[in-house]
């Protein structure tokens, strides 16, 4: 059973435990037959079994005095004194209730009712609430941190989901604005590759509403994504763009969280080629390993000045953050990436361990 099935099981047992509270009821169970145990030796079985449950019935009552009223009102609030002062009345009231209830019963003899009221008794009554008290304290402690450990991770759970469920969403919207720029400007100049961009997109997007919403898609669907968007900026871009996009290994075997490698092919036509250059180039090469994915990029780099930022209504994007992001939320300790820029060119390098 994997980790995550365990956590979900072991989460709606403990639901269900503290729901009726069976804890409870296990505990003082075992506590009556450790008093059981311990007073059976002597005295006839009825005798045993109401002497012990007197002692547990009031350890049990001074316990949960100090747990639901001393702990939240004086310990939490750091009334350190009042706290001690209040336990300390409480113990020696329950060993004051446990001298009388046992001086009315007739379940001792009359030798061990006058030393009922001696110091050495309320001593050792004392003592053995004190056990009692310290042991559900420790008790309630314990579940208290781990409720509190599992309220943190429900929340960093949460807080991970609503993050990718953003970034995710961030992404349609960015893609399709790069999109409908490239068919607008081809518009402009009445190009007859036009209709055949809008093909294209209208492909891309059949695979973002229907398979990008997923948490997972097989690595063949994504680069099959991937290949349709580099082969839609082709066409924009005519023969001023030389484009080359190798993939081998068992692609068809793995799967991807989807839109996770677009950004950076989004990123290389974007900024790949400068106002004026007439021969850039982007080459993608995509290599699978078992599980592991190499994913190589690299792009022409505009001479300075020429870059597409520096365009009257350039606007940053968005891709490259987001991706990182989404990397370090759904691969963390499994993906390593390099981004080198030269004179000439940028790079990256993106491996990732699908599993």
């Amino acid at each position: 059973m994997s980790s995550t099935a365990n956590s979900l099981v072991n989460s709606r047992l403990y639901g269900f435990v503290t729901r009726y509270n069976i804890h409870h009821l296990v505990l003082w169970a075992l506590y009556f037959l450790f008093w059981v145990f311990v007073l059976s030796p002597g005295i006839t079985r009825t005798d045993f079994f109401v002497n012990s449950f007197v002692i547990v019935s009031i350890h049990a009552a001074v316990s949960y005095f100090n747990m639901y009223l001393l702990l939240p009102f004086f310990l939490q609030k750091r009334a350190y004194l009042r706290y001690f002062v209040a336990i300390g009345l409480a113990l020696f009231l329950g060993a004051l209730l446990e001298s009388a209830v046992f001086s009315v019963i007739s379940t001792i003899g009359p030798d061990d009712k006058r030393a009922l009221l001696s110091l050495r008794f309320i001593l050792n009554a004392v003592m053995a609430i004190m056990y009692t008290v310290a042991i559900t304290m420790s008790l309630k402690l314990v579940k208290h941190w781990y409720e509190k450990e599992k309220l943190t991770q429900e929340l960093e759970i949460l807080n991970t989901e609503t993050e990718l469920k953003y970034l995710k969403s961030q992404i349609n919207p960015h893609f399709l604005f790069n999109s409908l720029n490239s068919i607008y400007s081809l518009a402009l100049q009445k190009s007859d590759l036009a209709p055949e961009l809008i093909l294209k997109l209208s492909d891309i997007l059949r695979y973002i509403l229907y398979d990008g919403s997923n948490q997972r898609v097989s690595l063949d669907q994504e680069l099959k994504y991937l290949k349709s968007y580099a082969e839609l900026e082709k066409v924009r871009h005519g023969d001023r763009v030389n484009l080359s996009l190798t993939i081998d290994g068992s692609i068809d075997t793995q799967e991807i969280v989807p839109m996770l490698l677009i950004p950076f092919v989004e990123n290389s036509f974007k900024h790949g080629f400068g106002k004026d250059m007439a021969n850039g180039y982007v080459k993608i090469d995509v290599h699978v390993n078992k599980s592991i994915l190499n994913f190589e990029l690299s792009n022409s780099k505009p001479l300075a000045g020429m870059e597409v930022k520096t365009n009257e209504n350039y606007q940053g994007g968005i891709g490259l953050k987001n991706v990182n992001k989404r990397l370090r939320l759904m691969y963390p300790d499994k993906h390593t990436i390099e981004v080198i820029e030269t004179a000439i060119d940028y790079k990256v390098n993106l491996k990732i361990d699908l599993v």
